[in-house]
Parts: structure tokens; C-alpha cells; sequence
């Protein structure tokens, strides 16, 4: 595949528009270009597997998200609370994620987390989907089978383990 071909391909995975893509690539006549080039079977597969690749790293991230929504610390709320000499370095460095609101009142500042409950069933969700995807078990079943799998060798019975 040709530089320019692979530059399609890739700015395809982003903007979806093959004239704008062709372009972009620079192809001095991308609307011909843009449809010569999805016409080769080598293009095509090579924007699938960009897409596969891209879609694979947008669902991690978004785990990754939900994840620190249900599960992140309150250190640095807690900093931003107490500390009133924080330069603006230090501001920009928080870890604020889980924080869906922060406002400032008469009283100080006010301030409101995202519903951890929502972001853990989104995650037990998300994450319980991609274990049927997949054909093998998940940790916690590999576990219990190799548990299963000693007792058994030891003579114990399931009931015993």
C-alpha cells in the first residue's frame, strides 16, 4: 500500500468522509481518488482494521472513565476544600473526575460527586457484555475452577473448599 493510500485510510478512521479524507491526503482530484481508493480491497480492509483499532481504544478509555466515576479518590476535593494557598499549577494537577459540580457559596464551596452507584452499574454492565463476548471465563470462574480442580486432586469435596 502506497504512503498517500495508508494516510487515507487513517484519516477515514477520523472523519468518516472519503472526499474529505482524499483531500486531506492530498489527491489533486479527490472526489475521483475518493471512490478509486474505496473500490480496492486492500483500502477497505486496512479502514476496518483501523476502525477495529480505534473502537478497541475508545472502549477502554471509556472503562477507564467509568471506573474512576465509580471508584476514585476525594483527596484532592478534599485539598481544593482546606487549601486556600493553591497556585494555579497545583489547581490544574487535581483530579477532579468525579466531581459533577462544584459552586461557591456564602458558606464556601459546594461540592457535588457523580452518582457512584450509576457509574459502577454502568461498569458491572459494560464490562459483564464484554465477558459473554468473549469465549473464554472470567477470573474470578478461573479461579474457582483451579480451587476445584486441587481440592478435588486432595480428595476434598466441593462443600470442603
Amino acid at each position: 500500500m502506497k504512503p498517500k493510500e495508508k494516510t487515507f485510510c487513517r484519516l477515514m478512521t477520523v472523519c468518516a468522509d472519503p472526499v474529505k479524507a482524499a483531500r486531506q491526503a492530498g489527491y489533486q482530484h479527490p472526489e475521483a481518488a475518493a471512490f478509486e481508493l474505496l473500490e480496492k480491497e486492500e483500502v477497505v480492509g486496512e479502514i476496518r482494521r483501523l476502525c477495529g483499532n480505534m473502537r478497541s481504544i475508545y472502549e477502554n478509555t471509556a472503562v477507564c472513565g467509568l471506573y474512576r466515576l465509580a471508584l476514585g479518590g476525594v483527596t484532592d476535593v478534599l485539598a481544593l476544600l482546606y487549601r486556600d494557598d493553591m497556585s494555579e499549577k497545583e489547581l490544574s494537577a487535581l483530579d477532579l473526575s468525579n466531581v459533577s459540580e462544584i459552586k461557591k457559596t456564602d458558606k464556601g464551596l459546594e461540592i457535588r460527586f457523580c452518582d457512584r452507584i450509576k457509574a459502577v452499574s454502568a461498569l458491572i454492565e459494560v464490562l459483564g457484555t464484554d465477558m459473554h463476548k468473549s469465549e473464554g471465563k472470567g477470573l474470578l470462574d478461573a479461579i474457582l475452577l483451579s480451587a476445584e480442580a486441587l481440592g478435588k486432586r486432595n480428595g476434598m469435596s466441593n462443600d470442603e473448599l
